[in-house]
């Protein structure tokens, strides 16, 4: 069988792929992973083999992103659904840009190809408008809680002009099956909307080294701060009085604190003080297992990965799909959440407090990790998709 894996050229939305990707591949299946050009060191990194289709559009990503966030740092409240419902179309541009630059490319590749499954991350449509035009399975692969089904509604229309340039009247962005890693009690709720294939979630957080220190329990409870996914979204002066906020919020604990941060500088405060420790970049599971609680921006990678270790959470959302995270874990008792834009230092104290002494966190997180692993593997998610493809080979 031949797996079409598309996604755009954003790391955290690939990683969601790979296990199942693997899976693919150890079940002797060829497959290769389309995107544009800049995302090719990361895929080959995951030892998995790269396609360039496309252009990249940093630019216009880059003008995007910065004016959504300065929507976020301008409020005093989170965003809510009727917020983006506010914004119709616009709330999927972004996404719609990105298959308008790849669909050609991936169409003449996928036409040479042949694949019998495209896999396809939930904001790259490329992978169902390529999928239709093939008359293929559309598989489509969530990384966590299903946020994006929330914004299916404006999808029709701001994908009409690349239906019809592409020959197809319409396109179903859910595709024909959802491969679904959310422990089912923590999904959002769909109806029959989303026909759901469970797959048993396993943490892919990049390449790395584990290090002799990582294996030794800590002493004392021992906190992970996702710093720059804490802070990313904001400007310089906002993230360091963000991530100081934290910092001195947590300073009254006997705790030891792991920061992983991509630039210190941009959000070291000068009133660092207590146990902490500056990590770069470092892949997140190589840290839970001896990890009492992590501190993050609420990305689903994220959130997932410290469930996969039955760690509670504390979420400081800015953007939408993140404080819907923040709402599911937190409804479900496995964590709490603040607004970034309100965060202060006694805030982060009166949170991680709960967090650290009352046990019905950590036993809430981990039945959802004990949910988690009762779903299926990803060699068994394998074997149904391969009975699907077989099944539309038929027709």
């Amino acid at each position: 069988m031949r797996v079409l894996v598309t996604t755009w050229a954003w790391r955290s939305h690939f990683l969601s792929l790979v296990p199942l990707s693997w899976a693919f591949r150890a079940a002797g299946h060829e497959l290769v992973v389309a995107s544009t050009a800049s995302l090719t060191p990361v895929i080959t990194a995951a030892g998995l083999p790269a396609v360039a289709l496309g252009k990249d559009i940093d630019s216009e990503v880059r003008q995007m992103t910065r004016w959504y966030f300065e929507w976020l740092t301008a409020r005093s409240a989170p965003v809510t659904l009727e917020d983006i419902r506010d914004r119709g179309t616009s709330a999927v541009e972004l996404y719609r840009l990105l298959a308008d630059a790849s669909i050609d490319d991936t169409l003449e590749f996928a036409r040479a190809w042949k694949p019998d499954i495209v896999l396809y991350d939930p904001t790259t449509f490329v992978g169902p408008l390529t999928a239709a035009v093939l008359d293929v399975p559309a598989v489509r692969h969530v990384w966590g809680m299903d946020y994006t089904y929330r914004t299916r509604e404006f999808e029709p229309q701001a994908l009409a002009d690349i239906c019809s340039r592409i020959g197809l009247a319409g396109v179903e962005t859910l595709g024909t099956v959802t491969v679904d890693p959310c422990p089912p009690s923590l999904q959002i709720d769909t109806g029959a909307d989303v026909v759901r294939l469970p797959m048993r979630f396993v943490p892919y957080n990049g390449p790395a080294e584990l290090r002799p220190w990582q294996l030794e329990a800590p002493r004392r409870p021992r906190i992970v701060i996702l710093a720059s996914s804490i802070a990313e979204p904001l400007g310089d002066g906002a993230a360091r009085a963000l991530f100081g906020a934290v910092l001195r919020g947590l300073a009254g604990f006997d705790v030891e604190v792991l920061a992983i941060v991509d630039d210190v500088e941009r959000v070291l405060s000068a009133e660092v003080a207590g146990d902490v420790r500056f990590l770069d970049p470092t892949p997140l599971h190589l840290l839970l297992p001896h990890c009492d609680l992590v501190i993050h921006q609420g990305g689903g990678g994220t959130a997932m990965t410290a469930l996969a270790y039955g760690v509670p959470q504390l979420l400081l959302p800015l953007a939408a799909d993140h404080t819907s995270n923040a709402e599911q874990l937190a409804e479900r008792g496995a964590g709490r959440w603040m607004y970034a834009g309100s965060v202060t230092p006694e805030a982060i104290t009166s949170h991680v407090r709960q967090l650290l002494t009352d046990p019905q966190y950590r036993d809430q997180a981990r039945r959802l990790r004990a949910e988690m692993s009762a779903q299926p593997s990803a060699a068994r998610v394998v074997e149904s998709l391969e009975d699907l493809a077989a099944t539309r080979g038929r027709r």
